[in-house]
């Protein structure tokens, strides 16, 4: 089955890709492409079309949240309901 990830670069996202895939699952992960992690990590798991949706997207950071709540509201709430209704 080919089962797309949304925020496949964070700990838990990478984690379920990796079991999905290890049981023999096309895993296609997907990310906002944001600079709290390594870009170049996230560029590196896009890929094509899937059968399934797994959405883990959000901002990281319990600390930063605090210090910008505007962020979070931007990438948590705002930038993914665009994204659904796109």
């Amino acid at each position: 089955m080919k089962i797309l990830v949304i925020g496949t670069p964070s700990f838990i996202g990478f984690h379920l890709a990796k079991k999905l895939f290890e049981r023999g699952d096309e895993i296609v992960g997907l990310d906002n492409i944001n600079d709290y992690y390594d870009v170049n990590l996230k560029y590196a798991r896009l890929a094509e079309p899937f059968d399934v949706v797994v959405n883990l997207a959000a901002q990281a950071g319990m600390h930063y949240s605090i210090e910008n709540p505007h962020a979070y509201i931007e990438s948590n709430v705002i930038s993914m309901n665009k994204r659904v209704v796109a």
